[in-house]
């Protein structure tokens, strides 16, 4: 392989940069969560009525919420943290709308899509979003690129760089 060569996203990579943000995302929903004394209707999802099994709960759901993260919107997300902080707004609050507004209500009762009293609940799930999205950010698969040259109009395309193979007419 040459220098020139970018390997195409991996998405083992991409799933793996994911869980590590969705486990940093999870202690900050967690904490907020906690103060908030919601943790126990996590832990109901499964029986468990301990604050240990809430953590245990919401961290198993934050991983596979961070894998799929990577999976879905990993190649949208390239070191560039302003993207990132849009995509993970949106992913928290849809996650807020599945979790808290439809699963709880399922599991434990209640009332679907009942939003009021949740919107400390939102700033919680947008906060996970953002905290995943950037670490994925920083964490995610590297991809090394080069710039064209400058149009008239100033701007830079970013494209990756390909391997240029070799024929058998090139003499080295």
């Amino acid at each position: 392989m040459s220098d020139d060569y970018v390997p195409p996203s991996n998405l083992v990579a991409r799933i793996g940069a994911g869980v590590v943000g969705g486990l940093a995302g999870g202690v900050v929903l967690g904490a907020v969560l906690l103060v908030m004394d919601e943790m126990t209707a996590i832990g109901n999802l499964v029986g468990s009525s301990t604050t240990r099994g809430a953590w245990l709960v919401l961290g198993a759901i934050c991983l596979v919420a961070g894998g799929v993260f990577g999976a879905l919107f990993g190649t949208w997300i390239s070191r560039q943290l302003i993207s990132a902080i849009g995509i993970g707004l949106l992913y928290g609050g849809i996650w807020w709308a599945i979790l808290p507004l439809l699963v709880l209500p399922l599991r434990n009762g209640g009332k679907l899509f009942d939003i009021d009293g949740t919107m400390v609940e939102l700033g919680a799930y947008a906060a996970f979003g953002i905290v995943c999205a950037v670490i994925y950010a920083m964490a995610g698969p590297r991809r090394r690129y080069w710039y064209g040259p400058r149009r008239s109009w100033g701007l830079v395309y970013a494209t990756p760089r390909r391997r240029r193979r070799k024929r058998d007419d090139d003499d080295d």
